[in-house]
């Protein structure tokens, strides 16, 4: 995840706003925080009660909202960065999720992704969890066609995250 966050990053960049969709553990966006200056704004959203729970103890944000992916949040700003790590791939229409990332993206502003693609210790997962993977073309195909531009896909290098995802940057255009 860190690589991911490197890659969209600058060291020290700043930021306004950013929520981590699906935050579980809150390990993309604390590579983020690692990364980057804090932001103005850090809102970290799961539909998990006890997840967010315990990643508001792990990383003090400035807002908690426990909704799904695509709930109707009309009091929530649009972001600069939106981090979404391995939540498609449980949603019944992926490409609808995607839709609500862009949604929930301020123009101009960024989407870093990672899903899981096909490969046999995702099987497990998908047998176990029911959750889907996706080749690296038809991720591009979904983000483009939410409107998003400027994607690009990165391949981690090594690790069980080089067999079993890939990340994406794309940038809403302005």
């Amino acid at each position: 995840r860190s690589a991911l966050i490197e890659a969209a990053f600058d060291q020290g960049a700043s930021i306004d706003r950013v929520i981590d969709v699906g935050t579980g553990t809150v390990a993309l966006a604390q590579a983020l925080l690692d990364r980057t200056a804090p932001p103005a704004a850090l809102t970290l959203m799961d539909m998990s009660a006890a997840m967010l729970a315990k990643a508001a103890e792990r990383l003090p944000a400035t807002r908690l909202i426990e909704a799904p992916l695509g709930a109707q949040l009309d009091d929530l700003p649009a972001q600069d960065v939106v981090l979404c790590a391995h939540v498609i791939e449980h949603c019944p229409d992926a490409a609808q999720a995607v839709a609500a990332l862009f949604d929930m993206t301020a123009p101009g502003g960024r989407l870093i992704l990672a899903v899981s693609k096909p490969h046999r210790c995702t099987a497990l997962v998908r047998w176990r969890w029911g959750n889907a993977a996706f080749q690296p073309e038809d991720v591009c195909t979904m983000l483009r066609t939410a409107g998003f531009s400027d994607v690009t896909v990165h391949r981690f290098q090594s690790g069980p995250p080089s067999r079993v995802s890939c990340g994406y940057i794309a940038r809403r255009p302005d």
